[in-house]
């Protein structure tokens, strides 16, 4: 009896030491919030902010069978942290949806959410739209600047149409300080502002130490406004690996002037800088302005200013920046309209339009000179077609032709902004009814696989180049449904709420049609519960596991299917 009281005691003092350390410390509780009335979610997270209510994660759950949206009656101020989690719809498969709601005053959030300072802001699998069901755009900001030393954090979201007054950006951090932003498995899709480089993801400056990190892996960014990462300051680290940008109008990739530390690779810039930049501007060290202090590139460096404080310690000798198998390319109808509005003489009055080349340095010797610059590797990057649907190129390029045109003309695009739809690429709202329930290819319908088979393997990972999302036989996890062509993936996901009391639902999903069994087990490895055992099809489940005959602990869940097996653990709090 006494070794078996022994064996007891070290299995489940195994299972506390598997837990993450804040399991027992500080348990975040889940909280399912309702999308109805408008408003319910900031006003549940605001008052959690006013008791002081901290480290809750809040589930945006969805179970009828027409999507619901949750729409925001003012920004969210949070401190210290938010945890947004969406649950796809079992019946139709879509993320829930948060968008901007008409007040009686016809007046909407300028901005989602508001961080006060020392902040950590996760969401997770959900749908964020910037323009209100009328097709005004009036939510130019997803995150705001409210204070220093925050850290962004997004996975498996859709951010689009942000845009609206002011200088819109996805991510504010402007005059904040030490931030950091990890962005996964994302689309940023058809966000752009009548002024050509706004909204890009983050303009970082000014402040100290504006950006400290800033990584982005598997992201794809869908006729975009302006540069990714931009700032006349500094950047301590990027790291941009396997994502897709297709068309961006104005400015490179990352219009960092500071930049001191960067990896980039493994990338497609496909229609990158599509307006060009006019000779008046073009090495004009005057401006010091990230949009214009090198040639119009997608890769664009400066050396370190002596009139700044040298960013995080960094020197010349020190700086480390690699860009590596990348493709990068230029659809025709974007190359001919360079030389169209020179014919045309639309840049005259600032002089001829430069089209955009792949690199440029305001000191050429940086690309070249390995004994200023040691650390500095641009190399095996290839101008070459990545071969995307031909439909989707038209009716981009098209769109993003007109908008470059009517910007160089006028000098703003007076709401004639390039989205992208190709069901009517005219009208962005085309049979898009107002609680956006059945729009037209939701949640996202381009398909950027592409058919240039070199590229599908010339990552340095001997993957493909660009959001390996667009291929999930390489380890892509998708963002958007997959064609019925594309293979599922075998897989389990955390139960949620967790902890919970007394039911939660888990989600799985099943690479093939087959017998597939989940079951419950306690710490001690007796099965407790059988909630599957049955042949089911290839696709995603949820099934629900009501708890309320077991007491408080610890349990697992197992599920096995076609020979795969995967575990989860979950808590049950009484």
């Amino acid at each position: 009896m006494k070794t078996m009281f022994i064996s007891m005691f070290l299995i489940a003092l195994m299972v506390l030491f598997m837990l993450p350390s804040q399991s027992f410390a500080q348990i975040p509780d889940s909280v399912i919030v309702a999308a109805l009335p408008p408003g319910n979610l900031n006003d549940v997270i605001l008052n959690d902010v006013a008791a002081g209510v901290t480290n809750r994660v809040y589930v945006l759950q969805q179970t009828g069978t027409v999507d619901t949206v949750y729409f925001l009656t003012a920004t969210i101020q949070m401190r210290p942290s938010l945890t947004i989690v969406g649950k796809t719809n079992p019946n139709t498969g879509f993320p829930p949806v948060i968008a901007p709601f008409i007040q009686t005053d016809n007046s909407s959030p300028s901005t989602y959410f508001n961080p006060m300072g020392g902040d950590t802001v996760k969401l997770k699998n959900i749908y964020l739209v910037g323009t209100r069901v009328d097709g005004s755009s009036v939510t130019g900001i997803c995150f705001g600047a409210g204070g220093d030393t925050v850290t962004y954090i997004a996975d498996h979201c859709v951010f689009e149409n942000f845009g609206g007054g002011g200088t819109p950006n996805i991510i504010n951090t402007w005059n904040q300080q030490h931030i950091k932003i990890f962005l996964t498995n994302c689309e940023f899709r058809n966000n752009q502002d009548d002024v050509p480089q706004n909204p890009g993801i983050a303009w970082v400056d000014p402040g100290t130490f504006p950006l400290d990190t800033a990584v982005f892996v598997n992201n794809t960014f869908f006729v975009f406004g302006g540069t990714v990462i931009g700032s006349a300051g500094y950047c301590g680290y990027i790291r941009f690996e396997h994502n897709t940008v297709f068309l961006t109008t104005k400015g490179g990739a990352f219009t960092i002037e500071q930049l001191t530390n960067a990896d980039i690779k493994n990338n497609i810039f496909f229609g990158v800088n599509s307006a060009g930049l006019d000779s008046a501007h073009v090495n004009e060290v005057a401006v010091q302005n990230a949009n214009f202090y090198t040639a119009p590139a997608v890769i664009e460096l400066d050396t370190l200013t002596t009139t700044k404080i040298d960013p995080i310690n960094a020197t010349e000798a020190s700086r480390t920046i690699t860009v590596t198998n990348n493709a990068y390319f230029w659809p025709q109808a974007i190359v001919n309209n360079w030389a169209t509005l020179n014919a045309n003489g639309a840049g005259t009055t600032y002089g001829q339009i430069v089209p955009t080349i792949w690199e440029a340095a305001t000191d050429p010797a940086i690309l070249t000179d390995r004994t200023r610059w040691p650390g500095i590797n641009i190399s095996n990057n290839d101008s070459t077609d990545p071969g995307f649907n031909a439909t989707l190129v038209t009716n981009a390029t098209d769109n993003m032709v007109h908008f470059v045109n009517t910007c160089w003309a006028v000098g703003t695009g007076l709401n004639d902004r390039p989205f992208v739809y190709l069901s009517d690429p005219t009208n962005m709202f085309a049979n898009v009814p107002s609680n956006w329930a059945t729009t037209q290819g939701y949640p996202v319908q381009e398909n950027l696989r592409y058919s240039n088979a070199n590229l599908q393997h010339a990552g340095t990972d001997g993957k493909a180049l660009g959001d390996l999302n667009w291929f999930p036989e390489q380890g892509g996890t998708g963002v958007s449904p997959l064609p019925k062509s594309m293979p599922l993936k075998f897989g389990l996901s955390q139960n949620y709420p967790n902890p919970f009391n007394p039911s939660t639902q888990i989600s799985y999903t099943l690479a093939a049609k087959g017998l597939a069994r989940l079951s419950v087990y306690d710490v001690l490895g007796r099965e407790v519960a059988v909630l599957v055992n049955e042949v089911q099809n290839a696709g995603s489940h949820d099934v629900t596991f009501n708890a309320k005959n077991l007491s408080s602990g610890i349990y697992f869940y197992k599920l096995v299917s076609s020979g795969t097996m995967n575990t989860m653990k979950m808590l049950l709090l009484k």
